[in-house]
């Protein structure tokens, strides 16, 4: 999702920009650029500059929902919770409950519903984004292309793969048609319909998607972006799948490399990709690297609660690691902790070895 900011305000008008301005067009720029960690801390500093607010409110609504994206891209799913919850009710007191805006905050929070592992409840929040967003905005709108390609996601997470393709193909053809077909917002549906190919058993389809997507994404963010690292993600695992072994892990070794730089150490997608070359180093009987890897990826996954749903997989395919190498007893112990947290989450699945199936960006 593009940074937040009003078309007017106030500095502008007056034909200077406020320290608002200054600091929501650095955040704005750094963003951009895939650097998340420097792009926070510009959104706190626009934050602190509407500690009395200006207008309605909007404009601190606009510092805090970027700055609530960018704690979520970081894996502080917790702030960017309280954030975002903030952010929806100002826009339910300045624009109602049936306004742009506040479908805007709904989707966001629906986004961050999934990447917890809630996915009915995230769904729910996404049906009802995209009734509003059509009602106001027309069906056409990228906007609901959007809410569409995130709804797709929710519904193949809950394996519900034939709609999840017809609404996710439905979100392209309105992008490609308002966007254009190299467009950022292309390459997130494409990774996504690739992700759904996937689990329908269409790998070649899957592919060929996957690999259109990392080129429009490349063309557009560049190699190290996180949000190319995504793509590649996905691409590396099709890649393993289709036998192009080291082709996938050369793939994901580099994007570890980029997001250790833009993410930092406790990021959940670093973690997504070291468990996926852990999984690769596997097929290529690399077994101490892989148990490195895993081990690595479940300390960040431990960071926060919000991660269980993904760790419970990571401890299920770490623990075959051990099995095979002899470690039983830390294995069941492995295998107990993941059964506990499926016991205790109802919204926890299984998910296959690709945990980077997430949202592309919002």
């Amino acid at each position: 999702m593009k940074p937040l900011i009003p078309l007017l305000s106030l500095g502008i008008l007056f034909g200077q920009q406020t320290l608002w301005d200054q600091h929501m067009k650095e955040g704005g720029l750094l963003e951009q650029a895939g650097r998340y960690q420097e792009a926070r801390t510009a959104y706190q500093l626009a934050l602190e500059d509407e500690r009395t607010p200006s207008d309605t409110g909007f404009r601190k609504a606009a510092a805090w929902n970027n700055l609530a994206m960018m704690n979520r891209y970081l894996g502080n799913y917790a702030e960017a919770r309280e954030q975002y919850q903030g952010v929806l009710t100002i826009f339910e007191k300045s624009a109602g409950v049936n306004s742009q805006e506040y479908a805007n905050g709904l989707h966001n929070i629906a986004v961050l519903d999934y990447q917890e592992g809630h996915f009915d409840r995230a769904a729910s929040q996404f049906q009802r984004a995209l009734k509003i967003r059509e009602e106001v905005l027309g069906k056409e709108h990228p906007a609901v292309a959007k809410t569409l390609n995130s709804l797709a996601a929710a519904y193949a997470a809950l394996g519900r793969y034939s709609e999840a393709e017809r609404i996710c193909q439905r979100a392209l053809a309105i992008q490609e048609a308002s966007l254009g077909p190299v467009d950022a917002e292309v390459s997130g549906t494409l990774n996504n319909l690739a992700s759904i190919y996937r689990k329908q058993g269409r790998p070649e389809a899957a592919l060929e998607l996957s690999r259109r997507s990392v080129q429009i994404s490349r063309s557009v963010y560049g190699d190290n972006h996180p949000l190319t690292c995504k793509r590649l993600n996905t691409l590396a695992v099709l890649e393993a799948n289709a036998g192009n072994l080291d082709q996938a892990r050369g793939l994901l070794q580099g994007v570890v490399e980029s997001q250790r730089k833009a993410l930092g150490e406790r990021s959940p997608d670093l973690a997504t990709t070291l468990s996926n070359l852990a999984a690769v180093n596997i097929r290529l009987r690399r077994l101490p690297e892989a148990e490195g890897l895993y081990r690595d990826a479940i300390l960040i996954f431990e960071h926060s609660p919000s991660n269980d749903h993904k760790l419970a997989a990571v401890f299920t395919d770490f623990a075959w690691l051990l099995r095979q190498t002899g470690k039983r007893e830390e294995a069941k112990k492995l295998e107990l902790r993941a059964s506990a947290i499926r016991e205790s989450d109802t919204n926890s699945r299984r998910y296959s070895v690709d945990l980077s199936e997430l949202l592309h960006s919002h």
